[in-house]
């Protein structure tokens, strides 16, 4: 993985990003519970309005049709008097329970209602004063047609706002499709910003194994890639060949030019080493201090030399440390090829160790040799 990232500024930006959207998707969920919370209210205030309505509503309809039905009879006898009086009175108790109980309150909340009847009220209790002075029957039937006006009124009023499609009804319909279209729109919303953070999480995931598999300073893979690629080609049964490097001289230049010339040097190393891979067709890994691996798909041996040829050509330019300052860097090889020369990763270490390091011990000028025996 070559791709250069700034690690404070990508993860910075995928921890802001992550807060944002997380933040978004909390309120889309609030904002949906609240359509949620809205829509059943409003579809319970309807049935508990129209239940409030159709109770209150046939009582009052029943003692006010009752009252309009003898009230042309007040004069008749005392029985009819006292009829017409109750029936008064019991209308008058309806129209105040109607306008004042506690459990009318969703009822009277509906536009226009509560105004309706008030004035209806009011224009009622304006004619108790022609009920108590009735003296022929003409007054009585005349009382009569005028309650019954009033009856009218309000039956009129009830077919108007309570049937099927009233104007209340389609107007709280209105509300439920806007409330529906509102939640359809909130749900995309949370489904896109749930894609979204999966993504983020996805690219912060990557970013994370990128971390993992990748040497900080160098910027190529580390031991634990060289692991996970080399014991994918075991699993695989396909023939490679690792090679361990080794700076020999690493550190002297780490003792006498100072730290920051060592990391230097280990950063120009695996440059020229990543600029052969693609002519040498393998991978290069810093799998510790001064120590990198290489791993070589099979080829002839023929083509194997010549691929340390062109590994050992790395270091025939000297290590540039400042503008004026270049020191010569040697190295140490050692091979061990699969399944050759072991059939597991750690056989295959130890026997390029091994060759590695008697490289190191049998020769003056070990850059240019390499110990590539198969036993």
């Amino acid at each position: 993985m070559n791709t250069r990232i700034k690690p404070g500024s990508f993860f910075a930006l995928l921890t802001h990003s992550k807060t944002m959207l997380l933040a978004i998707a909390l309120l889309l969920i609030m904002a949906n519970l609240y359509v949620f919370n809205e829509t059943r209210q409003l579809a319970r205030s309807y049935s508990e309005q129209q239940n409030q309505a159709t109770w209150n509503l046939f009582q009052l309809n029943k003692e006010f049709s009752s009252l309009i039905a003898i009230t042309p009879f007040a004069l008749e006898n005392s029985f009819y008097s006292n009829r017409v009086a109750l029936g008064y009175e019991l209308t008058w108790s309806r129209f105040d329970h109607l306008l004042n109980a506690r459990e009318s309150d969703s009822f009277m909340k509906l536009a226009g209602s509560r105004e309706f009847f008030t004035d209806l009220f009011q224009r009622y209790n304006q004619l108790e004063p022609d009920l108590w002075t009735l003296s022929n029957k003409e007054q009585a039937v005349n009382l009569a047609n005028q309650l019954d006006g009033l009856y009218q009124e309000m039956l009129l009023y009830v077919t108007h706002n309570f049937r099927v499609k009233s104007p209340i009804y389609q107007q709280q319909m209105e509300q439920a499709k806007l409330l529906t279209h509102t939640q359809i729109i909130l749900t995309s919303l949370l489904l896109i910003c749930a894609l979204i953070v999966g993504y983020v999480l996805h690219l912060e995931s990557e970013y994370n194994k990128y971390l993992a598999l990748t040497d900080s300073l160098t910027k190529i893979p580390n031991r634990l890639a060289m692991t996970e690629d080399a014991n994918k080609r075991i699993d695989n049964e396909t023939a490679f060949t690792i090679c361990l490097i080794d700076l020999n001289n690493f550190k002297h230049i780490n003792d006498q030019y100072g730290h920051q010339a060592g990391d230097i040097t280990l950063q120009t190393i695996a440059k020229r080493f990543e600029q052969t891979q693609s002519a040498l067709n393998c991978n290069v890994y810093r799998i510790g201090g001064d120590e990198f691996a290489i791993l070589l798909h099979h080829s002839p041996q023929r083509d194997m030399e010549e691929a340390l040829n062109t590994l050992l050509q790395c270091f025939d330019e000297q290590i540039m440390l400042a503008t004026s300052l270049s020191v010569p860097l040697t190295a140490s090889f050692g091979l061990a090829r699969f399944p050759i020369q072991g059939t597991t990763l750690n056989e295959l270490l130890k026997t390029a160790d091994a060759n590695m390091y008697r490289m190191k011990f049998s020769t003056r000028d070990p850059s240019r040799q390499g110990n590539t025996q198969s036993k």
